[in-house]
């Protein structure tokens, strides 16, 4: 049965990365669409607000969808999920909600949530990094010593 969940969910997660990536290629080319019918527009080179702010956003989204396809494409080979890249991910995304954001629609108390978050999330990035310096110092430590130990093993035969 365990054999049965462990293939269906390595299905699931490559048919979500090929939706994915077909996603993250029509946002590519949607971003794209915006900007070169807004630079051709007249005025030429000149570039609309809204249009910039949809732009950003489309761009950000675009941005996100790579690092999901990266978190997933770790998930299929290692089958692990990476901490920081799904900190990152909702850094990003909140990112993008900031980006769009229209400040003159928006409570403020929305807004302090917003950065009770961007709080949460930064501190939530520390930890996560001085978690993955402090696995790989010891890791290197413990390698150092496996190497001096069969230095030591080898002057003695």
């Amino acid at each position: 049965m365990l054999r049965f969940v462990s293939l269906a969910e390595q299905l699931i997660v490559r048919v979500l990365m090929a939706l994915l990536l077909v996603a993250i290629i029509l946002g590519t080319f949607a971003l794209g669409r915006v900007l070169v019918l807004e630079i051709l527009e007249p005025p030429l080179l000149l570039l609309d607000v809204g249009k910039l702010f949809e732009a950003f956003g489309l761009f950000v989204v675009v941005l996100i969808g790579l690092e999901l396809l990266k978190s997933m494409a770790l998930f299929v080979i290692e089958e692990r999920v990476e901490p920081r890249l799904v900190v990152e991910v909702a850094i990003i995304a909140l990112c993008n909600k900031v980006i769009t954001l229209d400040l003159a629609h928006t409570a403020g108390l929305s807004l302090v949530g917003i950065a009770a978050i961007f709080v949460g999330l930064a501190a939530t990035y520390f930890v996560v990094q001085r978690s993955d310096r402090a696995v790989a110092e010891y890791e290197h430590q413990r390698t150092a010593e496996w190497h001096a130990a069969q230095a030591a093993r080898k002057r003695t035969n």
